[in-house]
């Protein structure tokens, strides 16, 4: 999509612009070194910076170009707010070696570590009443952000404010720490800022529960919403060559009939019966065993993906079911399923070529932190109905432009992954089996 500019921001042009003014002005010719000509080409610099900031100001009143706080206020317009930043929590455990003869009590506010860096805070007073040795109580990290998730149980394991629990033996965390998420980026916010139109249908259309989905969570940046068809599997008793199956929505063109060939059968639908005429040696079975689909119009499945390929948990899915089920948004006859995505895994075997003369610069770009592996991998899971192809990793191996400085690859070998396509509700993730080696000449 080609650039949208409000005024002029070239500089060439824009010089060219004040120098014809001058010698409009003066009535002659400005030559180089002349003091008039120089103060014109140094005034253009001062123009470029205004007019670029003009430029700037006005692009920023289009949902394309606007962002931060910019961006909140077009989303305001539109009744559409920056999903906030939130807390992960998880259930601590205090505990004592033996039983006390009276209760200890653990206020609220109690700090508990396991690196010195993220800190949880206990939500309320618990107490280990007399004859017990533990209690549990939930608390919440101090910080918001997705960095406090994915702490495994037993990895908050110090209290900070000893002082204040100065009884207690030991903690630890009995769940793992999740529900912690970063303030929803521009390029996400943006995207539903786009579609937030399909909210004000009352129909039920997929962009309408896409963007309910996409809301649930600032970890979510985007979802699939499918119609379900449903697999039917029978058997049919056939009386005098024919077979017959009632219901609605049936599909006959997926309708195969197991030990009978396609040419000794044909079938007919209306009005909900499925009728299956047998001909040939076919034409003397007493039964029939088939499988054909069925449209299961309002039953409705939607599959939510977080930001880098990252799968939802349980309870991401749970607010996303809430969201998409909530009285003024879900149509009374739909039925909604919420699901992860489903995985498709790859490997990764490659052979890269070099110059001796670009060797380390060339295994950085490759192998390094944020190199070429590493943006395939984060490319290839960050997103639905995206097949698994390595000519991409091919392309960043050998044609690297995420940097002026960068250079490729002579040569690649790729032996895996190999071209896969996938359905629409499934992403690729790399499978963390890497076998990669160059050759430098």
């Amino acid at each position: 999509m080609a650039e949208l500019d409000f005024i002029e921001t070239d500089t060439g042009t824009i010089v060219k612009d004040i120098l014809s003014e001058l010698e409009s002005g003066v009535n002659e010719q400005l030559y180089p070194g002349d003091e008039r000509r120089i103060f014109g080409e140094a005034l253009a610099g001062v123009f470029v910076s205004v007019f670029n900031s003009v430029n700037d100001a006005c692009r920023q009143k289009m949902l394309r170009y606007a962002r931060g706080k910019t961006l909140d206020a077009l989303g305001e317009t539109r009744g559409v707010k920056r999903l906030p930043a939130e807390k992960a929590t998880t259930i601590l455990r205090f505990s004592i070696d033996s039983v006390f003869g009276q209760n200890i009590v653990i206020p609220s506010g109690v700090r508990v570590t396991g690196d010195l860096q993220r800190y949880f805070v206990t939500d309320s007073t618990a107490v280990i009443t007399s004859g017990q040795l533990y209690t549990d109580v939930s608390a919440t990290a101090e910080e918001s952000g997705s960095e406090y998730n994915g702490i495994l149980a037993g990895g908050l394991n110090a209290v900070v404010d000893v002082s204040v629990v100065p009884l207690i033996d030991s903690v630890t965390n009995t769940t793992s720490t999740s529900g912690g998420g970063n303030a929803e980026d521009d390029d996400t916010y943006r995207e539903r800022i786009r579609v937030s139109e399909n909210a004000l249908s009352t129909a039920g259309t997929a962009k309408a529960y896409r963007y309910y989905a996409m809301s649930a969570d600032p970890a979510i940046t985007d979802a699939v919403v499918t119609s379900e068809d449903e697999t039917i599997e029978r058997t049919l008793t056939v009386y005098s060559a024919h077979a017959f199956l009632g219901g609605d929505q049936l599909q006959p063109d997926t309708l195969t009939i197991e030990d009978v060939p396609g040419d000794q059968h044909s079938e007919s639908y209306s009005d909900g019966l499925l009728t299956i005429t047998l001909t040939g040696a076919s034409a003397s079975l007493n039964s029939i065993d088939i499988i054909i689909k069925r449209s299961m119009k309002g039953v409705v499945r939607i599959v939510p993906i977080c930001a880098g390929g990252e799968l939802p948990t349980e309870d991401q899915l749970q607010d996303v079911y809430d969201k998409c089920t909530a009285e003024d948004v879900k149509p009374l006859t739909d039925m909604v399923i919420v699901e992860e995505p489903d995985v498709e895994e790859y490997d990764i075997e490659l052979t890269y070529y070099t110059t001796k003369a670009d060797e380390s610069q060339v295994v950085a770009m490759v192998e390094g932190e944020n190199g070429a592996i590493d943006r395939y991998n984060l490319w290839q899971s960050s997103q639905f109905e995206q097949d698994i192809n390595p000519d991409h990793l091919r392309k960043l191996i050998l044609s690297p432009d995420w940097a002026d400085d960068l250079v490729g690859a002579e040569r690649v070998t790729i032996v895996k992954p190999v071209y896969t396509a996938l359905d629409k509700t499934t992403i690729a993730k790399f499978s963390g089996n890497i076998t990669v080696s160059h050759v430098a000449r």
